[in-house]
């Protein structure tokens, strides 16, 4: 897997989550909830993608789950058939959801996420500016 296959998504509201594009060219557009995106006609739509749509208690298995159905899901010239999108989208895992989403929604790779998770420094070896290390 590449690492930055899976990117980063924000709506704006300042939640972030992880997703895989499947189809990078602007054609697609969301129907409503439970219903597969449809291919525009034209490259005025948004993105293909599948993201992560679980509790805060899963998130660990996001970047395992999206990366393997990367590596399954069809070419993004096979999902324009709509009986193999709504065969794939049928197939997705627990906790996947098949979505458009324009481009600027895409912020970038999931391992750069804005807050992600980083690892702390031991308290002994912190020292805040300007104060001395007491002994």
């Amino acid at each position: 897997m590449i690492p930055d296959e899976i990117q980063t998504g924000n709506y704006g509201i300042g939640a972030f989550f992880p997703l895989v594009v499947l189809d990078a060219a602007p054609h697609w557009q969301n129907q409503g909830p439970g219903v597969p995106p449809l291919r525009c006609a034209e490259d005025t739509g948004q993105l293909l993608a599948v993201r992560w749509c679980a509790p805060e208690s899963a998130a660990a298995q996001a970047p395992s789950t999206l990366a393997r159905v990367a590596a399954t899901a069809p070419p993004a010239q096979a999902l324009r058939d709509t009986e193999r999108l709504a065969a794939f989208r049928a197939a997705l895992p627990q906790h996947l959801n098949l979505i458009a989403l324009t481009t600027s929604s895409v912020i970038g790779p999931w391992s750069q996420r804005p807050g992600r998770p980083r690892a702390a420094t031991p308290p002994s070896h912190v020292q805040p500016a300007g104060l001395a290390r007491v002994a």
